[in-house]
């Protein structure tokens, strides 16, 4: 089972053109540095919502136990993705942390799925 991360958060003022530009030139490695159990599925920025909460959405596909954090993990090693990540978090305004959003999505097909399986086990 695979869940979605999605984590929304705000860019520093004026970085918006220097993040859309540096992953313009870094995604593709982003993507490949990923962790195991971790599937980069890009960054995001909103075309429209009734409530415009976040800048920018980060989005993940999830496949580990552990819990991921990519603060956490540009200072957790000297690994291409740590640096990668530490890249990235440059652009991210750390005053507005507070206000970011994280999500966990689940396929709906995986989660009947998951119960038809509980179902038959009792």
């Amino acid at each position: 089972m695979a869940l979605i991360y999605e984590w929304g958060f705000f860019v520093k003022p004026d970085a918006v053109d220097a993040l859309a530009a540096w992953l313009a030139e870094n995604e593709d490695a982003l993507a490949k540095a990923a962790p195991e159990g971790l599937e980069y599925l890009g960054t995001y920025s909103p075309v429209w919502a009734e409530e415009p909460r976040c800048h920018m959405y980060q989005v993940w596909r999830w496949r580990r136990a552990n819990e991921f954090n990519l603060r956490l993990a540009a200072g957790a090693d000297k690994s291409e993705f740590a640096r990668l990540a530490a890249e990235f978090l440059t652009h991210v305004d750390d005053t507005r942390s507070h206000e970011e959003t994280f999500r966990l999505h689940r396929s709906v097909v995986d989660r009947r799925r998951s119960h038809e399986q509980t179902e038959a086990r009792a």
